[in-house]
């Protein structure tokens, strides 16, 4: 090594002599320089259109096999083939070392005026020709330069245009023209660019300015020095973000960059290991070589990584071995994580309660956050007596919120129990219909004062991404307020019941918070987005977006919704829209007295008994109108209706439960102010299938339920009042 840098060293300081007498150099040329080669490049740089005879070519025809970012031959820092940023390169292969003290700091090309002569770092170089003053301004040969400068040099025969390429960078001139390109970026020359004997000459400040190159004039001595040197910067990142030794793959993005676009040639990494064997502190560093030959500083950066992670250890007991048939099981997770995060976990053949004798084995797989999984299983015996038969013991115990199935389908046998019904003012404004969306369009309007309720539930089965906005305008001649008060959003996504009943959820959150609301002022005539979290996010084709939430204006107002392709302006797209029909299925409307109060004040859960909801027989659907076009409107099934279920006198050790009617359904109650999901897991889907809503204890109770059917669920539903199994005695 001290051999090799010693021999650099004088080559650099030889060459810097030579750099300091350019005028006086001999006409001699650099190894692989001869006048044949120069004669043969000459023939590249030809006029286009000229017979390809070796005596004329198209400028840079012959140049296209070459590849990007091969530079002087003569340069005794050429690159060799690129390294792939991710694979280390062995330090002792690489050459010339960055760490040694030759390594190239400057780099010179002196053009001697009225000549062809040019030294590159004291060697002498000839240009195709000579550097030519033309109507005051100095011109030399395209290639001659730019080659020098490590560019590539093309023709394009389409657009008739003499190409520089290097890196990230083109520059791209024409014949009998001033204007010139960088990057797609167009400037103008001091003069026309033009053919002198078959060879592309463009004025020096253009060729300077396009390839960012400095240089200086020296009228004395004759001869204009362009600074050639220009480091690169090398750059990356390194992914993930976090590491665990022997287990995590790395990978390194290279964003590695040069001030003139030359492209990059040669990495040099040190500390880059696919998968660091040892934790702790590792630093990683970079080189790059442009393809003038030049290296850049290193850049580091510094990771930790983690001690190896392990994988969860699942474990669960059960309070004992053997049960009966219908005895309750209680299962107690002991699963545990080095780092505390399990992030899923999973059970097979898992019940709180078995029905058939004989061995059950049950299952418990848990995940980590990086994936790792842990499992372990247990086996019990279910003995031959019985404790409790199938539909008393899942009525007895399925936890609040959690759905069962009864295997006696006989929820139509039960007696109805009565009740009185009480509708109270609250404006109810649906949009709904059309439900899909195939295009843009208003598809609610209206015009109101005061309190109003909004239930806005779309699909996009268009094939551009839409957004969907409520806007309000002020139709009149005095300023107004509009509050948005609780409200409830969901989506986008494809699940439609899963986002009616999220935006249902999170409006209860909202009334519960006690959010006193966000007022804006609108002017006469002016129309702005309410409810902007609707509008926020674009759907994709097939997502849905569903929303419930209260409003409120001081005069009257105009709201509309509309739906409009992402990227556009609403307020300046609202005047072109026009009204969509209905699709005669779903619903919109306005409708009024949208508060119903359900009371019933007879005890139930003495005896199987059940209510229906939103059936239009004992529970009918509320009248109103589509003021979009003054057609009356049915709001089937009374989505956005807000249920009060009053339940005065509530039997010791009864079971209320959701039951649907209609089909699929995800819901929310609220019972005595708790939030309550129907079901928590999964979706009630059967006509005998049940969620848990609540359970009293041993004295009568009063129970309250605020209840609103949910945008992507069917209708209608049944509450049970079921009388619960006695439990045994302890």
């Amino acid at each position: 090594m001290k051999v090799f840098k010693t021999a650099l060293i004088s080559t650099f300081i030889i060459a810097q002599l030579c750099i300091a007498l350019p005028a006086f150099a001999e006409a001699s040329t650099t190894p692989g320089s001869t006048q044949s080669d120069n004669t043969q490049q000459k023939s590249q740089d030809m006029a286009p259109n000229t017979p390809n005879d070796g005596s004329a070519v198209a400028p840079g025809t012959e140049n296209n096999q070459q590849t990007d970012g091969t530079v002087d031959p003569t340069n005794p820092t050429d690159p060799t083939t690129p390294t792939n940023p991710t694979t280390p390169t062995n330090p002792g292969t690489v050459t010339p070392d960055p760490d040694v003290t030759s390594v190239k700091s400057e780099d010179v090309l002196v053009l001697m005026m009225n000549s062809n002569k040019m030294y590159r770092n004291g060697q002498e170089v000839l240009a195709l020709q000579p550097l030519t003053v033309t109507n005051g301004i100095s011109y030399i040969a395209l290639r001659s330069i730019a080659e020098q400068a490590g560019f590539v040099v093309k023709y394009d025969s389409a657009t008739k245009e003499t190409i520089l390429k290097s890196g990230q960078q083109e520059v791209r001139f024409k014949t009998n023209n001033s204007a010139y390109t960088i990057n797609g970026k167009s400037y103008k020359a001091s003069g026309n660019a033009y053919q002198q004997k078959d060879v592309f000459m463009v004025p020096l400040t253009s060729i300077t300015k396009a390839l960012n190159i400095p240089y200086s004039v020296d009228n004395v001595a004759k001869k204009i020095t362009l600074n050639l040197y220009a480091a690169p910067t090398a750059n990356f990142t390194v992914s993930p973000g976090e590491i665990f030794a022997e287990q995590t793959p790395v990978t390194y993005k290279d964003q590695s960059s040069d001030p003139r676009g030359l492209a990059i040639v040669q990495h040099r990494w040190e500390g880059n290991e696919n998968i660091f064997a040892e934790p702790g502190t590792h630093t990683i560093t970079h080189w790059v070589m442009n393809a003038n030959g030049v290296w850049s500083e290193p850049y580091s950066v510094t990771i930790e990584v983690k001690p190896k992670n392990l994988p969860p250890v699942a474990m669960f007991t059960t309070d004992k071995d053997t049960y009966k048939m219908g005895e309750l099981i209680t299962f107690k997770d002991e699963s545990t994580d080095d780092e505390g995060q399990i992030t899923k976990t999973e059970w097979l053949n898992k019940s709180i309660g078995y029905f058939e004798p004989g061995e059950k084995t049950i299952t418990l797989r848990v995940t980590d956050r990086l994936g790792q999984v842990g499992e372990y299983q247990k086996t019990i015996t279910i003995t031959n007596e019985t404790m409790y038969l199938h539909d008393d013991f899942f009525k007895l115990y399925t936890p609040i919120g959690e759905k069962f199935t009864l295997q006696k389908n006989d929820i139509l046998e039960l007696a109805k129990a009565p009740f009185s019904s009480t509708d109270s003012q609250q404006t109810l404004l649906r949009s709904n219909s059309p439900e899909s969306l195939s295009q843009e369009g208003i598809v609610f309007r209206d015009t109101i004062q005061g309190e109003a309720r909004f239930l806005v539930h779309h699909k996009n089965v268009s094939s551009q991404n839409l957004k969907v906005y409520v806007v309000v305008t002020n139709p009149g001649t005095m300023p107004t307020n509009v509050t948005v008060k609780d409200v409830g959003f969901a989506g986008p996504n494809e699940y439609e019941s899963l986002t009616g009943k999220s935006s249902v959820e999170r409006y209860f959150k909202s009334v519960n918070s006690g959010f006193l609301g966000q007022t804006t002022t609108l002017q006469p005539g002016e129309t702005k987005v309410i409810f902007t979290e609707l509008s926020a996010q674009a759907m994709k084709p097939g997502h849905v977006v569903s929303l419930m939430g209260d409003v409120s204006s001081d005069s009257e107002v105009t709201y509309q919704v509309a739906a409009v392709e992402s990227g556009k302006d609403i307020l300046k797209t609202l005047p072109s829209l026009t009204l969509l029909n209905r699709d005669n299925i779903h619903i919109r409307g306005t409708y009024e007295n949208a508060n119903r109060l359900i009371e019933l004040n007879q005890v139930v859960g003495d005896k199987p008994s059940r209510i229906s909801l939103a059936d239009n027989n004992d529970d009918l659907y509320l009248n109103g109108v589509d003021n979009s076009n003054g057609m009356p409107s049915i709001n089937m099934g009374n989505y956005g209706v807000m249920y009060t279920i009053r339940l005065n006198h509530v039997a010791p050790n009864t079971l209320i439960a959701f039951n649907p009617r209609g089909g699929i359904y995800k819901g929310i109650f609220v019972v005595n102010g708790q939030m309550t999901e129907a079901p928590s897991n999964g979706t009630l889907v059967n006509s005998n299938d049940a969620s848990v809503i609540y359970r009293t204890g041993s004295a009568e109770e009063s129970v309250t339920i605020l209840f609103t059917p949910v945008s992507g669920s069917n209708l209608p539903v049944s509450m049970l009042f079921l009388p619960l199994a006695q439990k045994p005695q302890s």
